[in-house]
């Protein structure tokens, strides 16, 4: 083979393997993950973009991605070694915040991926942040959460919304199922403990009273 010939192989051969690699991206990470640029992250995995770093306010890119329920960014991110584990300024995991936005589908992504699952512990803690989300909720039901099973520190997940005034959670959890008068681990029935915090002013926290007796909650004897 002549000179000429070889100079142009090399030649076709570097233009080949230059056009097979992705452009370089012209988005930051976050931000590309932000507005569901798949293309742009794609690059970022390819140039070796660091995935876990977090941005300002301390979330890294599968934290965004899992509180917007974006799979898809989710499953590129997993693949090229975002940890799955990570948490964010807040102490949030990925999961925690596709659960609590009721991203169902990042959360099943996440568990499908090792992710440990603790279906009572974050049905309460889910329950004690006000969340309402029906499916959710169901996920964790499904995994052997049980909506009346009394935790350590006495709260059921009725009492623990109760208690914290969350109406729209309330509602939810008996809708679910929630046994209106399964005591607390002191006794306390869901209805004592609501008129307990109810004020004279018709807020939430009386809405939750009438919503007890509504479905039928008792005080006790």
């Amino acid at each position: 083979m002549s000179r000429l010939a070889c100079a142009l192989l090399c030649l076709s051969v570097s233009l080949l393997l230059a056009c097979s690699e992705p452009a370089r991206p012209t988005l930051n990470l976050h931000r590309a993950v932000a507005i569901g640029d798949l293309d742009q992250v794609k690059r970022h995995i390819h140039w070796g973009a660091q995935l876990n770093q977090p941005d300002a306010q301390g979330d890294s890119p599968l934290h965004l991605a899992a509180r917007q329920g974006n799979v898809a960014i989710a499953r590129l991110l997993l693949d090229g070694g975002a940890d799955p584990a990570q948490r964010n300024a807040t102490g949030a995991t990925p999961l925690q915040l596709a659960l609590s936005n009721g991203k169902t589908q990042v959360a099943q992504l996440l568990v499908a991926q090792g992710v440990p699952l603790d279906p009572q512990g974050l049905l309460l803690e889910l329950a004690g942040a006000g969340v309402s989300d029906r499916d959710s909720f169901e996920l964790l039901l499904r995994r052997g959460a049980d909506l009346n099973r009394v935790d350590p520190n006495g709260e059921t997940a009725l009492t623990l919304a109760i208690g914290r005034g969350h109406l729209e959670t309330v509602a939810r959890l008996i809708l679910l199922g929630a046994d209106v008068n399964q005591p607390d681990g002191q006794g306390r029935m869901p209805l004592d403990l609501a008129l307990a915090q109810a004020g004279e002013r018709r807020d939430d926290r009386t809405k939750i009273v009438e919503l007890l007796q509504r479905n039928g909650a008792l005080q006790a004897d």
